[in-house]
């Protein structure tokens, strides 16, 4: 896989999470933004979320950067813990001009180093920030770079102080509306624009799949047209999150229509290619072991159930004993749910 491609695919994990996880939109802020170990800020209702707080917010992240750069020296010292033995990613870049091109490559360099956010002080996050995009850009894409930089680093502060909602579409318009007090439209766009439109499709889907109000022909009808007004970057991260489980759905209708399994792997391998169909044929093994396994212990619990001969405390001994010799303690465990899972429900 080529530099580039890797690069790409990595670069669709935002968007990939986005779509996925429905519950954490509304604390979407707190995942961008909050700094491990320090609790989020409590703003009392009706009090300064607007431009007052950004600016504020703006005027200390420069303030902070300014204090960095003077007391940091060109090497911000070792690598904290998190950061150890690890390449900063994101690929940013200038145009022939010598300006900045801004993309989410950019977002994915600050967020590399803000992982240590707890670690060590901002300032010495924002040197190192500094000193990469210096190495790395001309003097002008630099500078541009370090001014989109302090605005990202008010910006989070400024998010940590949002009021918390518990409703996604709430909370992300909270979040949608501070980038745009933060950030020009295009620097905006750049950082968030797939992120938020996977965010706002993966809420779209919520509300259609809840609605029982819809057919199952409107529903699908309602989710192609969510799915088809996704960015691309969004689409490909939304293919690949549930190739599988299409596969799966797949091969489910094969098998009904009489599909061999030489027939199922050859459909596998075109699908997600040869090295997945190769897990998912040891998954497939692992399973019918299991399952064997399940089948024979089962068949003889229930022979020792029906032995009349036993008394009950012989009885629950044999089935202890049995299921000892069939599966290691951490096996019995999920053996146990497994049966709780398929019991009848308690007569009412």
């Amino acid at each position: 896989m080529s530099k580039l491609v890797a690069r790409r695919r990595r670069g669709l994990a935002i968007l990939a999470g986005a779509a996925a996880l429905i519950v954490a939109v509304a604390l979407i802020a707190r995942r961008d933004l909050a700094t491990p170990g320090t609790p989020a800020a409590a703003t009392a209702p009706g009090g300064d979320r607007g431009g007052a707080t950004a600016g504020r917010a703006l005027g200390s992240a420069i303030a902070a950067g300014s204090a960095a750069a003077a007391a940091a020296s060109d090497s911000p010292g070792a690598l904290p813990g998190s950061l150890d033995g690890t390449e900063p990613d994101g690929a940013v870049t200038a145009d022939p001009a010598g300006h900045l091109v801004v993309d989410l490559e950019l977002r994915r360099l600050f967020d590399h180093f803000l992982v240590a956010s707890g670690e060590e002080p901002l300032a010495a996050i924002r040197a190192r920030i500094v000193a990469v995009l210096q190495g790395r850009l001309p003097a002008t894409a630099a500078a541009e770079a370090v001014a989109i930089l302090d605005r990202y680093l008010a910006y989070r502060e400024a998010a940590r102080q949002l009021a918390p909602t518990t409703d996604p579409a709430a909370g992300l318009g909270q979040i949608h509306d501070l980038r745009a007090r933060m950030f020009s439209p295009e620097v905006a766009r750049a950082l968030f624009g797939d992120e938020e439109a996977a965010t706002y499709a993966a809420i779209a889907r919520r509300d259609v799949l809840i609605d029982p109000a819809l057919s199952p022909a409107e529903r699908d009808r309602r989710i192609a047209e969510i799915d088809a007004r996704l960015p691309a970057a969004a689409r490909e991260a939304r293919a690949a999150a549930t190739a599988p489980l299409d596969q799966m759905n797949r091969e489910q209708t094969m098998r009904a229509a009489g599909a061999s399994d030489r027939q199922i792997a050859a459909a596998r391998t075109a699908a997600l290619g040869a090295g997945a169909a190769a897990r998912l044929a040891e998954l497939d093994r692992a399973r019918a072991a299991w399952d064997a396994r399940l089948a024979e212990f089962r068949a003889a619990r229930a022979a020792l159930l029906a032995d009349a001969r036993l008394d009950p405390d012989q009885r629950s001994r044999r089935i202890d004993e049995l299921l000892a010799r069939s599966f290691s303690p951490e096996e019995r465990i999920r053996v146990q749910a497994l049966d709780r899972i398929s019991a009848p429900p308690p007569a009412r």
